[in-house]
């Protein structure tokens, strides 16, 4: 979900929005969207929490990119992925990755190689299955849980 600067108030957004995945998705207008927030407490409410979400979301990836080396802020960002698709494999380049681990595209190619070399994943041309995901977030060393137990608690048992 894009659009969290309309929830909380403003008209628009300072920020790029990227599709990770292909997946499908609905578009409504700005100006419905507001008038649906107005309009419907619960929406707004639950909308809010996801916000909130989506906050501590990103407070914890900054930390990752902080104290975690490239590997394992790869493994982390895969499991993330991992949760949001069906099945244990999607469609993803090295060039895409780099742009969303802010790394250069040979330093994803090398940590990919990293994983599959520990039984983590297999990467082909253009798609990475997850082998091991019980292995990847302990890769990932306390970076991947807390925010997604948040989402349970504040998003998923809304719906």
């Amino acid at each position: 979900m894009t659009g969290s600067a309309l929830i909380m108030g403003d008209d628009r957004s300072t920020h790029d929005c990227y599709v990770q995945l292909e997946a499908r998705a609905f578009v409504i207008d700005a100006g419905l969207f507001t008038k649906a927030l107005l309009t419907s407490p619960t929406l707004r409410t639950f909308l809010l929490r996801y916000v909130h979400y989506f906050h501590l979301q990103a407070s914890f990836t900054a930390l990752s990119n902080a104290r975690m080396n490239i590997v394992d802020r790869l493994s982390r960002w895969l499991v993330m992925c991992d949760d949001r698709v069906d099945g244990n494999s999607f469609a993803i380049t090295h060039e895409f990755l780099s742009v969303m681990l802010g790394v250069r595209r040979p330093g994803v190619t090398i940590a990919l190689q990293t994983l599959e070399g520990q039984g983590l994943i297999r990467s082909v041309r253009g798609e990475v299955v997850i082998l091991d995901r019980a292995r990847q977030i302990a890769l990932a060393d306390g970076s991947y849980g807390r925010a997604e137990a948040e989402y349970a608690r504040l998003v998923s048992q809304l719906h």
